[in-house]
C-alpha cells in the first residue's frame, strides 16, 4: 500500500512539473507586448480632440461642450506631461473666450 501511495504521489508530482514546464514563457510575452506598445506609441502621436474642431456657424468657433479631461501627469504610469496639460487648458480657455466673444 505504501509503495502504491509513493508511486501515486510521484506520478502526480511529475505530471504537475511537466505541465508547469510546458506553459508559455510569460516573461517573453510581456517583453513582446511592451515592445509593441512602445512602437505603437512612437507611430501614433497623442490626439488632442479640441485642436481641430470645425466652426459651427460662419466665422464663429465651436464652443467646447465641457472642460477637457486631463491625463495623469505624474507618477509611474503618467499618460501625459504637465506641459501638455497646460497647453490643453490654455487652448480651452482661448476657445471659450473666442466663443463668448462670438456670441456677443
Amino acid at each position: 500500500m505504501t509503495r502504491f501511495l509513493i508511486k501515486l504521489a510521484g506520478g502526480l508530482t511529475l505530471g504537475v512539473l511537466l505541465s508547469a514546464c510546458a506553459g508559455p514563457d510569460l516573461m517573453a510575452l510581456d517583453r513582446d507586448h511592451k515592445g509593441q506598445l512602445a512602437t505603437q506609441a512612437q507611430t501614433q502621436p497623442q490626439r488632442d480632440f479640441y485642436a481641430n474642431l470645425p466652426p459651427t456657424a460662419a466665422s464663429s468657433p465651436k464652443c467646447p461642450q465641457q472642460a477637457p479631461v486631463m491625463g495623469l501627469d505624474h507618477g509611474p504610469r503618467a499618460q501625459t506631461t504637465p506641459y501638455q496639460n497646460q497647453l490643453r487648458r490654455d487652448r480651452y480657455a482661448a476657445q471659450m473666450s473666442a466663443c463668448m466673444d462670438a456670441k456677443k
